[in-house]
């Protein structure tokens, strides 16, 4: 895992895991960690995918709207799902960046 590399010195990452999980409708989040948005009871999550988040998905859209993007095969549902994701990756290296800046790791 990367989480658990970084103590080991890995600091270069290069993966596909957080645009693939975006095509299928994964989304990887501080609150709820990695859910599926194409799940049924999302259809009426009228909220953002994640109340943490800055990204414009989660600033702009709720989850019920992603939902339906999905079920409506529109391109734009991968591209917001994929913006997500790569800027909750960012999120995640800066939060290891800071611990390793302040001896937690």
């Amino acid at each position: 895992s990367i989480l658990g590399s970084i103590p080991h010195g890995v600091d270069t990452f290069d993966s596909t895991f957080p645009t693939r999980n975006a095509r299928h409708g994964q989304l990887m989040t501080r609150t709820r960690g990695t859910f599926n948005i194409q799940r049924a009871e999302n259809a009426s999550l009228h909220e953002p995918v994640c109340h943490q988040c800055a990204c414009s998905l989660c600033k702009n859209h709720t989850a019920s709207y992603l939902h339906h993007l999905f079920r409506a095969n529109e391109p734009t549902a991968v591209t917001l799902a994929t913006a997500h994701n790569l800027h909750y990756m960012g999120w995640l290296m800066q939060t290891q960046r800071e611990k390793i800046l302040n001896d937690e790791l």
